[in-house]
């Protein structure tokens, strides 16, 4: 490891979820073993974007290693305000090759690597395997079978007397980051949709566009809460936790919690993965917060050492085992024993199982989020009833040409 001169300092602004719980500790470890202080910030949204923009468009910035979504994380490498990191890993003769390939895709612009992901995070069933066993309803295997499967468990509860209780809830709130990941790395994916054709051009105002908010519109109206248009993944993952839903598709860590922190279903859930859409295919998303290095920042080697040590095997089991945060970034972990040992064995073949087809299905343009946004907007406005599904399209299509080519 290099040496660096006293008085080396990385200031690191991260968002405070649940992956990071175990930052400071590890901060601390990394300081101990090469001298260099490190300064964590935490930071909730929307104040930690705020932080970020700063980091990366400040001339002296405040940070020196941020994690970050990677969406905005490409914006900003565009506008050469984060330091590339090829010329690091060829130095160090760092080794990529147990990070998922869809991971790197994901952090990468152009061909230049601009971030090490930290953990990849895609959607997975999670599911009343009791009540699937007590009404002898075979769990879902395609899109079509899972809003059977809503509508039979739905049923066959409210007979038994659970007025209050639904097939499935899903993100119904509107924004990139709520009911467009799963419209946006899901549905529409499993349609077959497009984003933008070869000129820029937006390409998802098509039939099977159509018809995939249609059976996302359907499905939420006919077996979710009647307050689902404004559900985002915390308010489904409670009304699932208290027992008002069957299934939920959320990344496969809020089974973990589920698992963790116990209550009325955790002994009957269980995890799979997402159904395939009519294509025959699986898509389940992948959102990869990396670390990265803002291109101004004075002590780039050090935040360079600091991600490395972040991202390393061992670091990330001994994180994993005290945040239970099972969506880690490098294959290794996935058959580490000690990392095994501490999830639940449906879980972690589950996430194992996903890698094989989750990867970014979200747009990655000069405007991701804005993009993200308008869809989530629109889509909303048509699980209301304020307009129609083609309606939605329409819309969104004329905002989206509105905010200009995508590159």
């Amino acid at each position: 490891m290099t040496a660096f001169p006293p008085g080396t300092t990385v200031r690191v602004l991260q968002e405070d979820w649940a992956p990071f719980y175990n930052l400071p500790n590890s901060a601390q470890r990394f300081a101990a073993q090469t001298g260099v202080r490190v300064e964590v910030t935490l930071s909730h949204i929307p104040e930690f974007w705020e932080l970020m923009d700063r980091a990366f468009n400040e001339d002296d910035p405040p940070f020196d290693l941020v994690g970050c979504d990677e969406l905005l994380l490409l914006q900003y490498a565009r506008k050469g305000r984060v330091e590339p990191l090829d010329g690091y890993v060829a130095a160090d003769q760092y080794a990529l090759d147990d990070f998922e390939p869809a991971a790197l895709e994901a952090v990468s612009l152009r061909g230049a690597l601009y971030g090490l992901p930290y953990c990849d995070v895609s959607s997975v069933l999670i599911y009343r395997a009791d009540l699937f066993d007590r009404y002898g309803i075979p769990v879902p295997q395609t899109m079509e079978q899972l809003s059977e499967a809503a509508l039979a468990v739905q049923a066959a509860a409210r007979a038994d007397g659970h007025a209050d209780f639904y097939g499935i809830t899903l993100r119904g709130a509107p924004s990139c980051g709520l009911n467009f990941w799963l419209l946006g790395s899901t549905w529409a994916p499993s349609w077959g949709v497009r984003w933008y054709d070869e000129d820029g051009q937006p390409a998802f105002n098509t039939p099977q566009h159509r018809a995939a908010l249609e059976h996302y519109v359907g499905l939420l109206r006919r077996a979710g809460p009647p307050e689902s248009a404004t559900m985002g993944f915390e308010e489904c993952m409670a009304a699932y936790r208290a027992g008002r839903a069957a299934m939920v598709i959320e990344p496969a860590n809020e089974a973990s919690i589920v698992y963790e922190t116990g209550g009325p279903v955790a002994d009957g859930t269980l995890t799979t993965l997402v159904p395939a859409g009519p294509l025959g295919t699986r898509h389940a998303g992948l959102y990869c917060p990396p670390y990265a290095i803002p291109a101004r920042s004075k002590a780039r080697r050090a935040a360079w050492e600091l991600a490395k040590f972040l991202c390393a095997p061992e670091q990330l089991v001994e994180d994993a085992q005290r945040s239970g945060f099972v969506e880690v970034s490098r294959r290794s972990v996935l058959d580490d024993p000690r990392f095994v040992a501490r999830f639940r064995p449906d879980l972690v073949a589950t996430t194992r199982a996903t890698r094989a087809f989750a990867r970014g299905e979200r747009p990655v343009t000069r405007h991701s989020f804005e993009f993200g946004d308008i869809l989530g907007e629109e889509s909303a406005r048509a699980l209301t009833g304020e307009q129609t599904v083609q309606q939605a399209l329409d819309r969104a299509e004329e905002r989206v040409r509105a905010l200009g080519a995508p590159e």
